[in-house]
């Protein structure tokens, strides 16, 4: 049962169209919690929740918390933005969705997924197994699962399973009975310091944990300075050796098949539904702490566990192309997800859009070397995330980082736009390959125009048969971004043409 702290309060939203913070409303109305909002911009995530009767309001400002009992924001938000300053002034109580978080955890059995890679897609699994196996839980995933209408479930049960955020040290505050630390990589340094001090502060999180509880860790790639003093029973798992490894393992285009063995038992076969090594070990890490909780619980479960939305969601294959949108944008999940795109069989085209100019700059010669199994590259520019822009850090630069490394084939480019990113694809893609979306940005908007293209590319001149287009006509244009409108039609066009000549 969710903590009943907020049962009649005014809740505002700040940022309520994010995944993260968005998860919050059917939590918080569970408990009885009166929910409001606001954000910048109208996406879908706000349509669906005005259309569930939640108050919206665009754009944010002081008059917002006026008669209201709290205000929840996303770490996005500067703590001295007007609208919460305005509200401190008021007395009115102001929290991180991360504190919001742990304020609704109150009294739960906490199952907590944390580290750099794979938190998403951990979390449902291990929400997905314990809802299957009729113990409902909470669930409160970083990404939306179509059948939860969100990111969150708001389970009877006394069962809380959460997503816990890294990038700002929130997931400290959390007191779980099971942790999950997927892995600890070079990502959000500049908010520690150092790789060292975020050991440090996974140390400190894990030794939290009773000793009845379980940290559950990677077999590899985890300094044993986290796991200093912990009390909790230690559970590593890893793809051929560990507590929960693999004895068998078949890597597919769709998902992959494996057979498991924890503690020496023998499971039996499971299916994962994503591609790629680097899902299996979430599935691993998932069924581990699952086990913790109900050791009899279905692993063939797994096969119905749908895909968390951008994590690679086939949008479909028009002409015999394959169009993949994923969230990742941090090098080591570039190369993960180019891989699991290459058991496809095809050719993989990569369209990324590198995610704020501070993670550009720190992972610059990481993100050279992580299109390597990418058969074209095509980069749009810096995907800011509020910040400024930072000189010489551009998708210019690191475009020309990559061909340097790669030299002239296969291509490498940058474009400045949706329609160039399209066009430059287009003269190469071919029936049985892959375009790959990748990044943390808007750069997902980009599915449509491909699905659209390749089905008249087709007609018109034989992708699907493997031949490259050697021509494109006007009504290319009508493949123009949904978020761009029209105004690229034209130069869509005219590119395609020129490309091909």
């Amino acid at each position: 049962m969710i903590c009943s702290l907020f049962r009649g309060r005014r809740v505002h939203l700040m940022g309520i169209g994010g995944a993260g913070v968005s998860a919050l409303v059917p939590l918080l109305q569970e408990v009885g919690a009166i929910v409001s909002g606001c954000d910048c911009s109208a996406g879908p995530v706000v349509a669906r929740l005005r259309a569930a009767g939640v108050a919206i309001a665009m754009g944010h400002g002081p008059e917002h918390g006026l008669d209201v009992d709290l205000i929840v924001h996303t770490a996005a938000v500067p703590v001295d933005h007007p609208e919460l300053a305005a509200a401190r002034a008021r007395g009115v109580p102001v929290l991180t969705r991360g504190e919001c978080l742990v304020e609704l955890m109150t009294g739960t059995r906490t199952i907590a997924v944390s580290g750099s890679h794979g938190k998403s897609t951990t979390t449902w699994m291990v929400g997905h197994l314990l809802t299957e196996a009729g113990l409902d839980p909470v669930v409160m995933v970083g990404g939306s699962v179509a059948s939860l209408g969100g990111g969150a479930r708001a389970g009877k049960s006394d069962l809380f399973v959460a997503e816990t955020d890294e990038s700002d040290g929130s997931f400290a505050d959390v007191e779980p009975e099971i942790a999950i630390v997927t892995n600890l990589d070079h990502e959000h340094l500049r908010h520690y310091g150092s790789f060292s001090a975020l050991e440090r502060s996974f140390n400190a999180w894990l030794r939290t944990i009773p000793a009845s509880g379980a940290a559950i860790v990677p077999t590899s790639g985890l300094g044993e300075r986290v796991l200093d003093g912990v009390v909790a029973r230690v559970v590593r798992c890893g793809l051929d050796a560990g507590d929960y490894h693999c004895t068998e393992l078949d890597l597919g285009a769709d998902g992959s098949r494996a057979r498991i063995s924890g503690f020496g038992v023998d499971l039996g076969e499971v299916r994962v539904t994503l591609p790629g090594a680097h899902m299996v070990h979430n599935a691993l890490m998932a069924i581990a702490a699952v086990r913790h909780i109900a050791p009899d619980c279905d692993l063939s479960a797994l096969a119905r566990c749908e895909r968390v939305r951008r994590r690679f969601t086939v949008h479909g294959s028009p002409a015999g192309v394959r169009i993949v949108e994923d969230y990742g944008h941090h090098p080591t999940e570039v190369r993960a997800t180019i891989a699991a795109a290459r058991l496809g069989g095809g050719r993989v085209h990569v369209v990324f859009q590198p995610h704020r100019f501070t993670r550009t700059a720190d992972s610059f010669a990481d993100f050279t070397a992580a299109f390597d199994q990418a058969d074209t590259v095509v980069l749009l520019p810096i995907y800011a995330a509020s910040e400024e822009p930072i000189a010489g850090v551009d998708a210019r630069h690191l475009a020309d980082a990559i061909r340097a490394r790669r030299g002239i084939d296969p291509p490498v480019s940058h474009v400045d736009d949706e329609a160039d990113a399209v066009a430059a694809i287009a003269t190469r893609a071919r029936a049985g390959d892959t375009v790959l979306i990748l990044g943390a940005g808007d750069v997902g908007d980009l599915a449509g125009p491909f699905m659209r293209f390749f089905p008249q590319a087709g007609r018109d001149h034989g992708v699907a048969a493997g031949n490259a287009p050697v021509k494109v006509s006007e009504k290319t244009g009508e493949m123009a971004s949904e978020n761009a409108s029209n105004k690229a039609s034209k130069k869509l066009s005219d590119a395609l043409v020129q490309e091909v000549a």
